[in-house]
């Protein structure tokens, strides 16, 4: 977890003094059509500003998660609710035709997704007002600190509902049962990108 969290803050530094270009790592919807799909995963290691409070976020969020629910369950909701929420969205605004070009990058998705976990992990020792007081608290301080928001912060809800759902289903599943759901979920995945892609080059 410390090791991430300081992957993030070098990556962060080194685009804020201009030796890694945004637009190399941030994703958008045209850019993900184009066939950049690998920067559904750089996006992730650019901190959002302001850059210190979303460090620090995401590197307390995910302790508590870690806690709370273990390394799978942790890591697979990052993994999950920062790239099912990017490319649900993304698919919603293609099919409503509606452009973005703001450059989408942050780990805000993947705290939404933690926050979940942990709401869930709440929730289940019947602390339930708690959870649901979490996701409140934790949407009112990301607006706090960033209040211009737009169509690209649906994804937040998308990923909080995904971690809600990994916290539930993971440690229910076999390995073997793993395997199988993430290679389907792959498969779903990259169809829904080949999908985007030619419906944006279409039109």
């Amino acid at each position: 977890m410390p090791a991430v969290a300081a992957a993030v803050s070098i990556v962060t530094i080194l685009n804020r003094v201009g030796v890694v270009s945004l637009r190399d790592l941030a994703s958008t919807p045209q850019g993900v059509a184009d066939g950049r799909e690998w920067q559904l995963l750089t996006s992730a290691f650019v901190a959002d500003r302001p850059a210190v409070p979303s460090v620090v976020g995401f590197t307390i969020v995910g302790l508590a998660a870690l806690v709370l629910a273990g390394a799978r369950v942790l890591w697979a909701a990052a993994v999950a609710g920062h790239l099912l929420a990017t490319v649900v969205v993304y698919g919603v605004l293609n099919a409503a035709e509606v452009t973005v070009s703001r450059p989408d990058y942050g780990t805000s998705a993947i705290i939404a997704a933690w926050i979940g976990v942990i709401a869930y992990c709440i929730w289940k020792r019947g602390a339930g007002l708690a959870a649901l007081g979490l996701c409140i608290v934790a949407a009112l301080v990301g607006w706090l600190f960033r209040p211009d928001l737009d169509i690209l912060d649906t994804e937040h809800a998308v990923a909080l509902a995904v971690g809600i759902s990994v916290a539930v289903w993971l440690p229910r599943l076999r390995l073997v049962q793993l395997r199988v759901l993430l290679a389907r979920r792959g498969l779903l995945l990259h169809d829904g990108l080949l999908r985007l892609g030619s419906a944006r080059r279409s039109s």
